[in-house]
């Protein structure tokens, strides 16, 4: 069928012949350019909207194609002449909307988009009144998605009546599919609203959530950044089962999961065959010396070095997320691009994963989602020598802001205090996003390391290096009144741990196998006292 470039097509699916009726003398009301025809086209009680759609479509040789809800007036007299208009800025305009959202967010749903454009009169709340989103001092905005109440359009693109046979997201649907054909969809500059849409109260019914999930599973991929979630991994085959689940459990489709074995018997390469042979997403590695030749770090390297993922998430083996953790994350990141770290309470839990009290560094810090400045975070963190920001597991980042390996800050390498190192590190470009809900859960018991002497000795002295370095790179630490300030906090906070040392040190083989250690510690306390003499 030759296109006629002078036809604009009103495509209804209806199933109210009134309501169509008075629709079409909205529509029959509206100036027509010099030039141009325009045609209606009704198909009755269609069997899905996108498949009435399709009927529409290919009964028309209009290039110009208005597909509306049948309780939808369009009030623009010049409604033609502007269409026609914005459609001749741009052949990248594919189709246009009264409203939507600037993205779309990881649930699917536009409308709860950050950012949306647009307006319309509506009666949705059981009255009719305007609906009015952020206007844009352009003639048009770039959105992802629009409303399904009204598309216009300037090139056919098949409506996905393959996969959604229903009522709902198949407005969004054609969005993406003019999107990933290079297409723009736009939310024009309404100086007035253009329609009136006398829907009157709705609810979501009828196989919302399935439809719902149908778009998620189709355009995920597409959509959302892959997300690394990264699992180091020794000697835990019971918790690492516990993890890994919760990880296949997340809403979020678009996950790559990488575990880094560093085992020293079979036991966790045995239970993950089961997982192999079905779960295409998971890449497990088992660490080639079974001796466990990496250190800790070096197998958070390893794992981060193998990862793909624009965005980065540890999980500790033996600790869990909530289902809706990288859907949430990934969510605030999309929608406010100086975001570089998001984090969120944490729920303890013990070894048999039950709920226990917060401690004092995993204490609720908002009571409400709360976007937060990096370095006034950052200098908190310092100030406190408390990691509020959460352990490897709380904490979703992009790949691109970490430069270098896990754990360095400032070119320096950390340890125990990895995590804040990185989390210090991506605080200084951004601002961070904390999540009130508890999206993981930190799991305590006895097969932890974190009353290790040695290590604390090394946690000490890297608490004082994130103070000293911070300072000289001037980010965190403001002037030499606060540098003081915090050393004598430091010093103060551990003088029991050097006292205790003292004691050890006593113990000469534990002498001769700290000892660098060890000096490192007496040398960081005494140079802080001479700062704080100076």
């Amino acid at each position: 069928m030759e296109i006629n470039e002078h036809k604009i097509a009103f495509i209804y699916c209806y199933n109210d012949e009134q309501l169509l009726k008075e629709s079409n003398l909205s529509i029959q009301s509206l100036n027509i350019p010099i030039g141009y025809e325009i045609e209606i086209i009704p198909v009755k009680n269609a069997s899905s909207m996108c498949a009435g759609y399709n009927i529409g479509m290919q009964k028309t040789d209009a290039k110009y194609k208005v597909y509306l809800h049948q309780d939808v007036f369009i009030i623009n007299k010049n409604f033609i002449k502007d269409i026609l208009e914005i459609f001749e800025k741009s052949k990248k305009i594919g189709l246009i909307g009264v409203a939507g959202g600037k993205v779309i967010p990881t649930n699917g749903e536009w409308m709860e988009a950050h950012n949306k454009f647009g307006k319309v009169y509506d009666s949705h709340t059981g009255k009719m009144q305007l609906i009015l989103f952020n206007e844009t001092d352009n003639h048009y905005e770039l959105v992802q998605a629009v409303d399904g109440l009204i598309m216009i359009t300037q090139y056919d693109i098949p409506w996905r009546e393959d996969i959604l046979n229903g009522w709902y997201f198949y407005d969004t649907s054609q969005c993406v599919e003019f999107l990933k054909k290079g297409y723009e969809v736009i939310v024009p500059n309404q100086k007035e609203p253009w329609c009136k849409h006398d829907c009157g109260i709705t609810t979501l019914k009828n196989g919302y959530e399935e439809y719902r999930n149908i778009f998620l599973d189709q355009y995920s991929t597409y959509l959302f950044p892959l997300v690394s979630i990264l699992i180091p991994t020794y000697n835990r085959p019971e918790y690492l089962k516990e993890a890994l689940e919760s990880v296949l459990q997340q809403t979020y489709r678009n996950i790559e999961i990488i575990i880094c074995d560093n085992s020293t018997n079979d036991n966790t390469e045995i239970m993950m065959q089961p997982f192999l042979k079905s779960i295409q997403t998971i890449r497990y590695f088992r660490n080639p010396n079974k001796l466990g030749v990496l250190t800790v770090i070096e197998n958070f390297h390893r794992c981060f070095e193998l990862s793909k993922g624009e965005f980065i998430n540890f999980l500790m083996d033996d600790d869990r997320f909530s289902s809706e953790k990288i859907s949430i994350m990934v969510n605030y990141f999309i929608q406010f691009k100086d975001i570089t770290l998001a984090t969120s309470y944490r729920q303890l839990i013990n070894e048999n994963g039950l709920f226990l009290n917060p401690i004092g560094a995993t204490k609720k810090m908002f009571d409400i989602d709360t976007i937060i400045d990096g370095k006034e975070l950052g200098r908190y963190v310092i100030s406190n020598f408390l990691n509020v920001i959460g352990e490897p597991t709380t904490v979703l980042f992009r790949k691109s802001d970490l430069n270098g390996n896990f754990g360095k800050y400032l070119g320096r390498q950390y340890r125990p205090n990895a995590d804040v190192g990185t989390w210090l590190h991506l605080l200084r470009n951004g601002r961070a996003v904390y999540i009130a809900e508890p999206l993981s859960f930190f799991r305590l018991h006895k097969g932890q390391d974190q009353n290790n002497i040695v290590n604390i000795i090394i946690g000490v002295t890297e608490w004082y290096y994130f103070i000293t370095e911070s300072f000289d790179d001037a980010i965190y630490v403001n002037n030499s009144n606060d540098l003081k300030e915090k050393l004598i906090a430091w010093r103060n906070s551990n003088t029991y741990i050097v006292n205790q040392v003292n004691q050890l040190v006593l113990d000469k083989s534990f002498e001769e196998k700290n000892r660098n250690l060890i000096n490192e510690l007496y040398k960081c306390y005494n140079d802080s006292l001479s700062i704080i003499n100076s």
